[in-house]
């Protein structure tokens, strides 16, 4: 598995805080904190998605504004992004229960407020928002051994376990080679000494010969 930002663990405890209480759990349910004075707008019969903020609220700066637009879209994306990470990887599936609508609505938009809507035009987004939106998510029980082990699945934590294991091995090889260096200058020093010490007594050998 891939290294997980704050806000990526956020929404998967959110995920499982909801799963653990409820059958009923949808994006709508995961992403309601996200979407303050929002709606997420679906058009399943023209292919398209909309995000609605509120004009009371957000009709400021236009630069301003189209920076926070733009933040949020990449914010809400993430967390789709991250729901078919999370499936293609056997965590959770996602199960259509209820008939497509045309168009439906989820968010903390109040009914009735004007708005300013921002359309997304990356298809690709498009299609996985409509496709996500409205299925069930059901969890796989490897999904709480995921975020119970720290955000680590049983893969993960081997491979931290086996790159332990050859740091550790490599340590004893480094105090092993060191240990073995150490001896082989002991041993120079000896073979040195000795050969001095051969030298030295052939010398007094031969002087004590020719008196």
């Amino acid at each position: 598995m891939r290294n997980l930002s704050q806000q990526e663990k956020k929404f998967i405890t959110e995920l499982l805080r909801i799963a653990n209480t409820s059958n009923n759990v949808f994006m709508a349910n995961i992403v309601y904190g996200e979407l303050t004075n929002v709606d997420i707008y679906l058009d399943y019969e023209n292919q398209k998605v909309e995000y609605r903020f509120d004009q009371n609220l957000y009709d400021q700066n236009q630069y301003s504004f189209s920076d926070f637009t733009r933040d949020f879209s990449w914010k809400i994306i993430k967390y789709f992004k991250l729901l078919k990470y999370l499936e293609n990887n056997g965590m959770l599936f996602l199960y259509q229960e209820t008939p497509y609508e045309d168009n439906s609505r989820y968010g903390r938009l109040i009914n009735d407020h004007p708005f300013i809507g921002a359309d997304i035009n990356d298809k690709d987004a498009v299609k996985l928002i409509l496709d996500c939106s409205k299925k069930t998510i059901v969890i796989n029980e490897s999904i709480r051994e995921y975020v119970n082990n720290d955000f680590k699945t049983k893969e993960d934590l081997k491979h931290f376990e086996n790159l332990e294991l050859s740091k550790k091995n490599l340590e004893i090889a480094q105090r092993s080679n060191e240990l073995a260096q150490k001896s082989l200058k002991r041993i120079d020093i000896t073979i040195i000494t000795t050969i001095i010490i051969f030298i030295l007594g052939s010398i007094l050998n031969f002087y004590i010969a020719s008196k």
